[in-house]
């Protein structure tokens, strides 16, 4: 099967995957330190040790990344910050104003806020089970001109489309 780029029409194509892997590289280094210093208070040996670790990617292979899952961890973390927030405005509210306080605040917010958070699972659930799969599937059919930079879907050889 002959790619061609529906630009240029080159046939100088490549996977988008391959093209983001290769735009990342591990960096994994050490350093030491050694010194004498000498001062008001007579000599002072000094050492020290530095390790660097993580990934570095090129401008490209960000623009090429895969697309993500949402996390469910930075759902739940948000959620509990949202609720401590509305709990503190709530008791400072209560705080600084006249007795008696009305609870319906609280009342509305125990109705309201665990039925939002259903509803936002719910969402986060479809996408990453559902819109994250296409998305995914069209990303992996992508492929980049080294000619003009254009990227396009296409079927890669060997694979159909549904």
């Amino acid at each position: 099967m002959d790619l061609r780029c529906p630009k240029c029409y080159s046939t100088d194509l490549k996977k988008v995957s391959l093209a983001h892997q290769e735009g990342r590289f591990r960096v994994d280094t050490g350093t030491r330190l050694r010194g004498v210093i000498v001062g008001e208070g007579g000599p002072a040996v000094v050492v020290g040790r530095a390790t660097t670790r993580g990934i570095q990617q090129t401008e490209l292979s960000k623009h090429l990344s895969p697309p993500a899952k949402w996390s469910y961890k930075k759902l739940v973390l948000r959620f509990a910050i949202v609720s401590f927030i509305a709990l503190v405005v709530y008791v400072r509210s209560v705080m600084s104003g006249p007795a008696p306080a009305s609870s319906l605040p609280v009342s509305l917010y125990a109705i309201l806020a665990p039925a939002a958070f259903i509803f936002i699972v719910a969402v986060f659930w479809k996408h990453n089970h559902s819109t994250y799969q296409r998305q995914y599937a069209q990303w992996n059919q992508s492929f980049i001109c080294e000619g003009c930079g254009a990227v396009s879907q296409q079927d890669s050889p060997g694979t159909s489309r549904l």
